[in-house]
């Protein structure tokens, strides 16, 4: 006998498709002849209406016909249902105990950690969100499956557990649920979580350039923490912690000095802060700062000169390189080479000096190494002077005169 198909129930958010129809009934050896008009109805009905995981639920088949010897069969998802553990069959009822996600969900737990990055001693807090109307929940804790008691280590609040001082001890596997008193009274388990505790990292501290650092020269000193990269940086110096000024920059990792100076020189070293927790602190790092190299500037003749005469300045550099460029400068105005100044290396010439050539000259080095520059030698003066040719005409009508008395002399002695 064909009977019209039972409705498709809605259990929480899983549509579950039951329905039910009588077997054949015992009516006897007669012929019985029916029309489709005469088959009795099937309805389905379902106990409790919402189903949560773990819930016994009953399904009643109602059969409108005035006879009672239905047999009873039972279809999900348009295949017969036999009996077995899960499902019991007493008349016109079906019976599941333990209702589990396949039949039905319960509401949905999800585990949170704040940090995600955990170092020893820090407060860890786990939060368990139940997506769920009831605010009743009671939550549990669980750690490598065993249940969480409150204790000096573990504090509750509400859907929050709180780990103060983490240790190693407190690495493993959590997850939580909630519990009501009544329907529903259970939530999924939530997802696991693996808690992971690590030791305070190592801070390494490198400077650049390498040592020796010269005066004048922008030195870079770097932290490298290692994991994260949310650290806040400290840096010290002779254990006196650096402040941001015109001569030290922070950029992230790194300090910057500009311009380093002998007063630069000392032990540096540097450490991360993140939330309450520091890391190790770096060894300290020996900074020294040397001079530039000495150039001294020499006047050959010494000042003063005549005009006309040639001059050469040679630029020394105490330094165990050769590879100096040379400059060379007249009152703050570099020079050039030109017809009035010839360069050979270290040395500066000027060929027939003029008073224009008068003034106060200085030399420094230059090369593409460190290190790049030398000290500015001090300025030397050079005097031109026009003395020389009065001397020389002086000299000149002395010995003409000379010759003249000399002449005198003999004529007289001749005459005599």
């Amino acid at each position: 006998m064909r009977m019209s198909p039972s409705p498709q129930w809605r259990l929480v958010r899983s549509l579950v498709p039951y329905s039910c129809r009588p077997g054949k009934s015992d009516l006897g050896t007669g012929a019985h002849l029916r029309t489709a008009t005469d088959s009795p109805r099937s309805t389905l009905t379902v106990t409790p209406k919402t189903i949560f995981t773990g819930e016994t639920v009953n399904l009643t088949c109602v059969i409108e016909s005035d006879h009672s010897n239905w047999r009873y069969e039972w279809f999900k998802d348009s295949v017969m249902l036999q009996t077995s553990d899960r499902y019991t069959v007493n008349r016109e009822t079906l019976t599941f105990r333990g209702a589990t996600e396949s039949d039905q969900d319960s509401p949905r737990s999800t585990l949170t950690v704040t940090p995600k990055t955990i170092f020893t001693g820090e407060t860890v807090n786990l939060t368990c969100v139940i997506e769920s109307d009831h605010s009743n929940w009671r939550y549990e804790w669980y750690k490598d499956s065993v249940m969480l008691q409150t204790s000096d280590g573990y504090t509750v609040n509400r859907d929050t557990l709180t780990i103060r001082g983490a240790t190693e001890s407190d690495q493993g596997q959590y997850w939580c649920r909630g519990q009501r008193d009544e329907r529903p009274q259970s939530s999924q388990d939530s997802n696991r979580i693996n808690l992971s505790v690590n030791d305070s990292p190592t801070s390494t501290l490198t400077v650049t350039p390498n040592y020796p650092v010269f005066t004048g020269e922008t030195v870079n000193l770097t932290c490298v923490i290692e994991s994260h990269s949310d650290w806040r940086y400290e840096w010290y110096k002779d254990s006196v912690m650096l402040q941001t000024s015109d001569r030290y920059t922070v950029n992230r990792d790194t300090l910057t000095i500009r311009g380093a100076t002998e007063s630069d020189q000392g032990q540096y070293w540097c450490r991360g802060q993140i939330r309450s927790v520091s890391s190790q602190s770096s060894s300290t790092v020996s900074l020294s700062v040397k001079a530039l190299p000495r150039s001294t500037l020499t006047v050959t003749p010494d000042s003063p000169v005549f005009t006309g005469e040639t001059v050469n300045l040679t630029c020394v550099i105490e330094s165990d390189h050769s590879d100096w460029r040379y400059e060379w400068f007249k009152d703050s105005v570099m020079l050039q080479t030109s017809d009035g100044y010839t360069v050979n290396r270290d040395t500066l010439t000027i060929r027939g000096a003029t008073e224009s050539d008068q003034g106060q000259y200085w030399c420094r080095g230059q090369r593409d190494e460190r290190p790049q520059s030398s000290q500015s030698s001090s300025a030397v003066s050079l005097s031109v002077k026009v003395e020389l040719n009065f001397i020389v005409l002086i000299n000149s009508l002395y010995y003409i005169f000379d010759n003249l008395f000399r002449q005198d002399i003999c004529a007289e002695s001749t005459n005599s």
